[in-house]
């Protein structure tokens, strides 16, 4: 998904980063009763939650691509029902699925912009709190021309390290977020023990599982609207067209990208090829690659029968 400046949100959340239980109860909720959060006093009592948490629910919901959201109504979406349904993953117990909602966020650039942002945009492997805020005060301000607040901005800033870095969950207003927000689990973003500073390097990550993998690349296959039969490695790896880039989001290394997409290739023989054509390294569409949808279905199948 693209950028777009006259298409963004930042801070929506509340300050609240994901947790476990949240998709799930928010989705089940939903399935009851279309119209749960237009209702914030019965949504409250639904979902165990205060206010301002209850519109936390809503956002990563939509964050993550798992339900639309138009006048009151929520309407899982296709993906939604795939990961959250009878035959998915409903309690987010499989690893992989946690790789892919990682993925589903952090290519939202409409609805997560700062996250977005972050994994796409911000090259800087180590970092302290307040430059990763000034690197996205100053991207809102030259790259989007839009105006938000400051404290909107560090709302994002500050959310996103509490979701994916683990803390020492005896510093103060970082233990319940530790224990509880899956994305720690990734360890995509690390605190380094020197204050306030954070490391996000790229890595082989061998761990990373191929399904994750595969449905970023049958998204940037669906999205790209020239109808390329390929995509170069290096855009792949670093981005296009204000793109997202499964191997910057993944925080793969050049070496670590390459591995992980002959473990897709192998795992699904058939799909793609890699090719080196006028001295550029590609990535080939062999066949038509099922949907995102329709690969997740298959995979959940497998994993029930096996």
């Amino acid at each position: 998904m693209n950028i777009d400046p006259k298409n963004t949100a930042f801070g929506r959340h509340e300050t609240f980063p994901l947790r476990y239980a949240w998709l799930t109860k928010g989705y089940k909720a939903i399935v009851e009763r279309p119209d749960i959060f237009a209702q914030p006093d019965r949504a409250m009592v639904k979902l165990g939650v205060g206010r301002n948490m209850v519109s936390a629910i809503l956002y990563w919901l939509q964050a993550a691509r798992l339900i639309d959201y138009v006048d009151g109504q929520a309407v899982p979406t296709e993906l939604g029902h795939t990961i959250l349904g009878e035959q998915g993953d409903r309690f987010l117990e499989d690893e992989a699925t946690l790789w892919l909602l990682h993925w589903l966020i952090a290519s939202n650039a409409r609805l997560a912009t700062g996250f977005y942002w972050f994994f796409n945009r911000f090259a800087f492997p180590r970092f302290r709190e307040d430059e990763l805020r000034a690197g996205l005060i100053d991207f809102v301000a030259r790259e989007l021309r839009i105006e938000r607040s400051a404290s909107t901005l560090k709302s994002d800033t500050s959310t996103l390290l509490r979701m994916y870095a683990p803390g020492d969950p005896s510093e103060p207003g970082r233990g319940e977020d530790h224990l509880d927000t899956p994305m720690s689990q990734l360890r995509l973003v690390e605190q380094t023990g020197q204050g306030r500073e954070f490391l996000s390097t790229r890595a082989a990550r061998p761990f990373l599982p191929p399904l994750a993998l595969h449905v970023a690349l049958a998204e940037c296959f669906a999205d790209d609207g020239k109808g390329q039969p390929a995509i170069p490695v290096r855009d792949l790896l670093y981005g296009r067209d204000a793109g997202a880039a499964p191997g910057a989001v993944f925080r793969l290394s050049e070496d670590g990208l390459m591995t992980a997409l002959n473990r897709v290739m192998r795992a699904w023989a058939g799909c793609y090829e890699l090719r080196d054509t006028a001295g550029v390294h590609q990535l080939y569409r062999v066949r038509d690659i099922p949907s995102p949808e329709a690969i997740l279905q298959d995979y959940y199948r497998q994993e029930a029968a096996a």
